[in-house]
């Protein structure tokens, strides 16, 4: 299944590969539009053995955005209201796009042999809240969590569905969030760390980033990096 899904993939210039970076990306976007972050990786010198990493940049779906009239665009799952958590939710295309995550986890794992405990998903707003809840039902471990501008729309259905047996609780979970996000606010970002955190999830780190809106700032992204060289070298 995974060969199918759509994505970029920068592949490892050394072998063996040390680890993977998986990276969904928000609504209306594409994988290219994340695409860039391995060369700014690679100027920094903040990971070692950067180029010794394989990274992939899924691509979403087409499809039609409620609250955007209908009209259809690269989505990981409908949205009825922005920044609601109250509001309908599209709880079936929201685990189809988790069950994607993880088949591209398993991708890495079984056709590339990266060691599970090596690999970082993350996402940025709808990718970050898909990344979030897939570490929580994955029944193996893996490295990392990388969660930006993120939210948790399903918090329900991620109770019934999260894995009690806690194989990812001491998995490290980075989320940071712009203090003026006017999308997705800052408080409902927070909460959704709390919520996580509330499951049994506890090498949490949330951070908040002055002046920031519904983006990444340098600050944040240099944070994104030491991050993934803690858990890759």
């Amino acid at each position: 299944m995974s060969n199918l899904i759509n994505a970029i993939r920068v592949s490892s210039q050394k072998t063996p590969v040390k680890g993977a970076v998986i990276f969904l990306h928000g609504l209306g976007d594409t994988g290219e539009g994340w695409s860039w972050f391995p060369q700014l990786i690679n100027q920094t010198k903040i990971i070692k053995n950067s180029d010794a990493i394989n990274y992939v940049f899924p691509n979403a779906p087409q499809i039609p955005i409620t609250v955007n009239g209908g009209y259809v665009m690269p989505a990981w799952f409908d949205i009825y209201a922005f920044g609601d958590p109250n509001a309908r939710q599209d709880v079936t295309g929201f685990f189809k796009s988790c069950e994607v995550l993880k088949s591209l986890i398993k991708e890495q794992i079984e056709v590339h042999g990266v060691p599970p405990e090596k690999i970082i998903i993350g996402g940025f707003s709808q990718g970050a809240a898909i990344s979030l809840a897939t570490a929580s039902i994955l029944d193996f471990k893996i490295g990392g969590v990388v969660a930006l501008s993120g939210f948790c729309p399903v918090k329900n259905d991620v109770l019934e569905r999260h894995e009690k047996s806690g194989v990812n609780f001491n998995t490290p979970i980075f989320q940071g969030h712009g203090k003026a996000d006017p999308l997705i606010k800052f408080d409902y970002g927070q909460q959704t760390s709390e919520f996580y955190k509330s499951l049994g999830f506890n090498n949490y780190t949330f951070r908040g980033y002055e002046g920031v809106a519904h983006s990444a700032d340098d600050q944040e992204l240099v944070d994104v990096m030491k991050f993934i060289h803690d858990i890759v070298q």
